[in-house]
């Protein structure tokens, strides 16, 4: 029982240490030359949503943490109302779902301590999830591919849409185009725990998405996604993130996580 204040301590600080993280920058490189499907569009969105938006949600934390291995030309874009509203943002047709699990920052060992322990007494969880969804382009050949992330963190309060003021900035996800190992490092806590995995009690071991720094499994794989239970619009998709029990409350690591927020999206598609 000694590892429980340990651990607890571990978790709590690691918590805090993500609540101060940085504020993000603008969400995508300028167009010219990026070779994107969004464009224009995307980049005046992107940069109009920074300008309005807390740093205090999760999404807008990591959107730069990872920027040095995702490179300066493929920043995850940040889905607001300019980017749904135009004509780009219309493009991609969303079939499939997923929940994406890393390490929240522990210790070395911290992680395995905890599943003993967790034998004993519930512990709030170490590792962190996120939802994710997967879209084709196919007005472009070949088609595009495109990830939409979405992520519920320490210190976030995902305040419904019919009760945002003119001034409120609304929790807001993440669209990675093209590549699959950009879009797995949108979730990850740092460079040193930076491996990403396909969260399914069907996939024993692990089926990592990244893993020591490399993308281990490329291309579409049908046991890595459920196929929602109609494709959607990224408008569409997006509302869904205010519609689970996170909604209107703190996040609580036992009670009102990540993991409660990616399985209520899943579940609602």
């Amino acid at each position: 029982m000694s590892f429980i204040p340990v651990i607890a301590a571990a978790v709590a600080e690691s918590g805090a240490s993500i609540a101060a993280a940085g504020t993000a920058a603008t969400g995508v490189a300028a167009a010219a030359g990026t070779g994107t499907v969004l464009g224009a569009a995307a980049t005046i969105g992107g940069a109009a949503s920074i300008a309005g938006s807390s740093a205090r949600y999760y999404t807008l934390r990591h959107q730069d943490k990872n920027s040095d291995l995702i490179g300066e030309d493929d920043r995850p874009i940040l889905v607001d109302e300019p980017l749904m509203n135009s004509l780009q943002g219309e493009l991609y047709v969303f079939t499939h779902k997923a929940i994406w699990g890393c390490w929240i920052l522990l210790p070395t060992g911290l992680h395995a301590a905890r599943d003993v322990v967790n034998t004993v007494v519930e512990l709030p969880p170490t590792e962190h999830w996120a939802f994710v969804a997967r879209a084709e382009c196919t007005a472009v050949s070949p088609p595009r591919v495109a990830y939409f992330i979405a992520q519920f963190g320490n210190g976030d309060f995902i305040q419904p849409l019919e009760e945002l003021g003119a001034n409120d900035a609304p929790f807001r996800a993440l669209l990675q185009e093209k590549r699959k190992d950009h879009a797995a490092l949108c979730i990850v806590q740092g460079p040193s725990n930076p491996d990403v995995w396909i969260h399914a009690p069907n996939l024993t071991p692990k089926r990592y998405v990244y893993r020591n720094m490399q993308l281990v499994s490329p291309g579409f794989r049908g046991d890595e996604w459920v196929p929602m239970r109609r494709p959607m619009r990224l408008r569409e998709l997006n509302d869904h993130i205010y519609q689970t029990r996170c909604t209107g409350r703190k996040y609580h690591a036992l009670e009102n996580s990540c993991q409660h927020f990616s399985v209520g999206i899943f579940n609602n598609l």
